[in-house]
């Protein structure tokens, strides 16, 4: 990622020009200007100037002190909510080139409340981010007050805002222009305390994903109007943004505007991170109880976009402030006549949230899908992409109305466009069907694999098989095996076997059976009873864990797997009954014509619970070929 230029050299150029207004006297004609750029560097950066120490500018224009209420703000701390999307552009260059290091290895960590914000360096979840381009969008946002700072720059907020919040009431602002290309998320849905790897003290949310591009943050003034454009240097008032007091900035515009929707990574000077998406992680499971199983995400799915400010605030205008400041916002969609009407009002954004509340029948409404597309609708043509996506969904499946499966790919297409991972995967899925389009599997494997890219993990598991297959894409085992991994960090239990299988074999994966036990107990957390005995064979035996074993066994049989519950009977006295089926045959039939260890140890156990001999036939033979499960069983004192 592009990282923005040194803290000295940035501001070295502006320091200068005001040390020149002094000598030339312009500082007396415009003082008030200059100490509001000083205060705001000083603030910024500890740099070491003497502008910034008692005598200075201060000296020649004294504006009337600030109080530490007014410097703090005057509301009370707002409490972070389970999500976020906090602004990233006050960070430093070293800051921020500590959080692009770690989101290019690794999901990153942070603590996030209303105290601040911060990057937890030594702490990570074992994952990647993915980038999926845009169609570009400009916006400028105006931050009027000290609580509008804090709430929407959490990690500086509160220092900016007690330097500048004298010059604000006064009718100062400060002023961020946005060029938006793309997105970089990760498939993680949920993160589990257990996961955290590292020193994670304090950690409170996950980086979901980010908002990238070109960013400038400068003061204004209210009543000054300013586009993104002029911001950064390129209006026709040929002023440039460092003539103007330029506070950070990062990206250059004109590397942004070669962006293109179907870009596979940003442009160069165009990839620096502007707004995170944060998301909550979920406390430690209760001692020796498993994790809840995380639920697969299914394509009929309707997606609603969780909150993004803290509690109190709303979204309007692209920064979160107090509601009685907005027009219209976006509604926290916990109630869905505020949502209709905050849409009714122009927030096309609320109509979407509005349209997911009839779909589901929460939040007060009654379910009705015709509702419910009527609303997408309005949103999708206002330009909110998740309406876009989701009345995809319902036009796709006939839902609220007649199915129209060119009308859904058309809403997808729109949606894609505007980074939503959802819709490239649901309009690759059309593809590889021909429902609605001409079915054309290279059109469906390159959406399909744009949507594992901006974060679908069910994109990621269909691409996945694509690649390994080499179905509409040239064969890719390396890529294929990192979709699969992406699929599985997600919802995707059925991922984690197929990867956990290739790694236990060696086969289209190197052979690492440390790494197949780690996929399988993922897989069994999201709920897959195959996943949950095959991490407890692998933990019987080798250096394993027999108390995860036994837990993974029980959680198998929990699910009705036959192989968990035979396992939990013949290893730790298990009382529940075992009769060998259709699927026992089968095993034998493998293993007696040359099959793998595997199939001869599971047979074996099968027939060992069931009370029959042959089984422990079986499973000697299998620990002669080192098999754990064939071995743990054989081992096995009275």
């Amino acid at each position: 990622m592009g990282n923005s230029f040194d803290a000295l050299n940035s501001y070295s150029p502006v320091v200068r020009a005001v040390a020149a207004s002094r000598r030339s006297g312009l500082l007396a004609r415009h003082g008030r200007a200059t100490v509001v750029l000083l205060r705001l560097l000083c603030a910024f950066a500890p740099l070491t100037l003497a502008a910034c120490g008692a005598g200075g500018a201060g000296a020649a224009v004294r504006p009337k002190e600030t109080s530490a209420a007014e410097g703090l703000g005057e509301t009370a701390c707002r409490e972070a909510d389970n999500s976020g999307e906090p602004l990233v552009v006050d960070w430093k260059p070293d800051q921020r080139a500590e959080l692009e290091l770690m989101m290019k290895e690794n999901v990153a960590i942070v603590s996030y409340s209303c105290k601040g914000f911060k990057l937890l360096k030594d702490c990570k979840v074992d994952g990647k981010y993915g980038f999926l381009g845009m169609s570009k969008k400009e916006q400028v946002v105006r931050l009027s007050n000290a609580d509008e700072v804090k709430a929407n720059l959490p990690f500086g907020g509160a220092g900016i805002a007690g330097s500048i919040s004298g010059e604000m009431n006064r009718g100062s602002t400060l002023d961020v222009a946005m060029v938006m290309i793309g997105k970089v998320k990760t498939t993680w849905a949920k993160v589990q305390a257990d996961e955290l790897q590292g020193d994670c003290a304090g950690a409170t949310h996950f980086v979901k994903g980010a908002m990238i591009g070109a960013f400038v943050m400068e003061t204004g003034t209210k009543g000054e109007v300013k586009s993104a454009a002029q911001m950064f240097g390129a209006g026709a008032s040929g002023q440039s943004a460092s003539q103007k007091g330029v506070k950070n900035k990062d990206g250059e515009l004109a590397d942004c505007a070669k962006s293109s929707p179907d870009d596979k990574t940003a442009p160069g000077q165009c990839q620096a991170f502007i707004r995170l998406e944060l998301k909550a992680i979920l406390p430690k499971a209760v001692a020796g109880a498993p994790p809840a199983p995380v639920e697969a995400r299914t394509r009929a799915d309707v997606v609603a976009p969780d909150g993004a400010c803290p509690k109190g605030l709303v979204l309007s205008d692209g920064k979160c402030t107090d509601a009685a400041h907005a027009t219209a916002y976006v509604c926290d969609g916990k109630d869905s006549s505020v949502c209709v009407a905050q849409c009714d009002k122009g927030n096309f954004a609320s109509c979407g949230l509005a349209g997911a509340s009839f779909v589901a029948g929460t939040s007060g409404a009654a379910r009705d899908e015709k509702r419910a597309r009527d609303l997408f609708t309005k949103g999708c043509d206002g330009g909110d992409t998740k309406s876009c996506a989701n009345l995809g969904v319902l036009l796709l499946g006939g839902r609220g109305g007649n199915k129209d499966g060119a009308a859904a790919a058309q809403r997808f297409a729109k949606a894609c466009d505007g980074a939503d991972a959802l819709a490239c995967a649901s309009l690759g899925a059309q593809y590889r069907t021909g429902d609605g389009v001409a079915k054309d599997e290279t059109k469906a494997a390159a959406l399909l694999q744009k949507g594992c890219q901006g974060g679908d993990d069910l994109a990621c598991a269909s691409a996945g098989k694509l690649l390994l297959d080499g179905v509409g894409v040239t064969k890719d085992v390396v890529k294929g095996t990192d979709f699969l991994k992406r699929a599985c960090d997600g919802t995707q239990a059925q991922a984690c076997v197929d990867l956990g299988l290739a790694s236990e074999l060696g086969k289209d994966a190197p052979k690492d059976a440390i790494r197949a036990k780690m996929l399988y107990q993922r897989g069994c957390y999201r709920g897959n009873m195959q996943a949950c005995f095959a991490q407890g064979r692998l933990d019987v035996g080798f250096g394993g864990n027999p108390a995860m074993a036994k837990q993974a066994f029980e959680m198998g049989c929990a699910r009705n797997d036959t192989l968990s519950c035979a396992a939990l009977k013949v290893l730790y006295g298990g009382t529940r009954a075992v009769v060998p089926g259709p699927e026992s045959v089968d095993l034998m039939n493998r293993c007696n014509s040359g099959g793998s260890a595997r199939d001869c140890a599971n047979a074996g156990v099968l027939n060992m619970a069931a009370g029959l001999p042959i089984g422990k036939q079986l499973v000697e033979r299998a620990c002669m070929q080192q098999d754990p499960l064939g071995c743990a069983v054989k081992n096995k004192k009275p």
